[in-house]
């Protein structure tokens, strides 16, 4: 024995599992992350990183939202809003504007500019989502949507 050690490694392949979870799993972690590069660059054209486009196309839909709303849709901390909310704040894309209820909150809103990078980056966005998707029918759309979302429902996600 070379270097005194008589582990064996162990050779795993997607071919292993017996049924398809794995082989369904990494194709799903795939596909997302071609997408992500995709929308990446569209949204660097634009200006934006895709969490800054997260948030205003979120705000674009509900405007007014707190931050603890706006961190729930994202599914991060609102701790990490608070940090992208503050640099989107200072390339004056949002504004925060004190709850008139409760003064622990603030609304959340869309400056001009924000409206603007919205307004420039959305059909970029939409573009890439529908080149992405177009290569399955609508039915074939509403069958993966619906599957998907059984995955994201069940107790392995919790």
């Amino acid at each position: 024995m070379q270097g005194g050690s008589n582990k064996t490694r162990a050779r795993v392949s997607l071919t292993q599992a017996e049924d398809h979870s794995l082989e369904t799993c990494v194709q799903l972690m795939r596909v997302y992350q071609k997408i992500q590069r995709q929308m990446d660059r569209v949204l660097d054209g634009a200006g934006l990183t895709l969490p800054q486009f997260d948030v205003l196309a979120n705000l674009g839909m509900s405007e007014g939202i707190t931050q603890q709303e706006l961190a729930e849709r994202l599914l991060v901390t609102k701790g990490n809003v608070c940090g992208l909310l503050d640099r989107m704040e200072s390339a004056d894309l949002v504004e925060r504007r004190p709850d008139p209820i409760d003064r622990r909150a603030n609304r959340l809103y869309l400056t001009k500019g924000g409206r603007k990078a919205l307004g420039e980056a959305f059909p970029a966005h939409l573009g890439v989502v529908q080149e992405c998707m177009n290569v399955l029918s609508a039915t074939e759309q509403r069958t993966l949507t619906q599957l998907l979302s059984r995955v994201e429902n069940s107790d392995c996600l919790e």
